[in-house]
């Protein structure tokens, strides 16, 4: 017994310096900045729902235009292969659309958190291309949004989205990439939170497009 638990012992640990030779692993970190550009149903369409009580609630969403974000990124380069964590998230002041008083305006709260999948060619230059998708959830809070009674209160959206990645990765040093880069994520927002109606799901889904472009710094370890 004892001598089968010694084999079974170098036959893993084999096998565990055979993985790592063949499939290398560098985990990462990486902090960036970038702007977004959005379009789509927040830009276009006024909610209608009605209270618990059965009053009737508007809801004028964000007109989201052009904003900035920072990205924060962790995760494993295995091979050829990227796999990762990303965190968007900022806070700004909007336009209101559809509201009648044109000068109303809303400080809006946006996070993303997202799960990424990479495809890096050139591996292993320093130099590398990638190209690969993203499954996010989101949240987008603005205050001025929800009317019921002429009394203002905020709203916040809530869904999720699917991504498309393209980067460029350039190794100035072992340990340290630039990394510029374009992710388009198609948002469905599917419900929506207001103190009067609290949690509702949208009949028909709210759906946003956003094109971000930034560029960060990735450090390997």
């Amino acid at each position: 017994m004892k001598r089968l638990l010694i084999i079974l012992a170098l036959f893993f640990t084999a096998h565990s310096a055979f993985a790592e030779d063949e499939w290398p692993r560098r985990f990462f970190f990486s902090a960036g900045f970038g702007m977004f550009a959005s379009t789509g149903d927040m830009n276009e369409r006024v909610l209608s729902m009605k209270d618990t009580s059965g009053r009737t609630q508007k809801i004028y969403p964000p007109d989201l235009g052009v904003f900035a974000s920072p990205d924060f990124t962790i995760g494993v380069n295995v091979r050829e292969f990227t796999i990762a964590f990303n965190f968007q998230i900022w806070s700004s002041e909007q336009k209101i659309y559809g509201y009648p008083d044109e000068s109303v305006k809303g400080n809006s709260l946006y996070w993303r958190a997202s799960t990424e999948f990479m495809y890096n060619f050139f591996w292993p230059e320093d130099f590398q291309v990638g190209v690969g998708a993203a499954y996010s959830y989101t949240t987008l809070t603005t205050e001025n949004t929800a009317y019921i009674d002429g009394e203002a209160s905020e709203s916040e959206f809530m869904g999720s989205s699917i991504g498309l990645i393209a980067n460029v990765k350039y190794y100035i040093l072992d340990h340290l990439a630039i990394v510029p880069y374009i992710k388009i994520y198609e948002n469905w927002f599917k419900n929506v939170y207001t103190e009067a109606s609290e949690l509702c799901d949208l009949d028909s889904y709210m759906w946003q497009t956003f094109f971000f472009a930034g560029v960060t710094l990735q450090f390997r370890f």
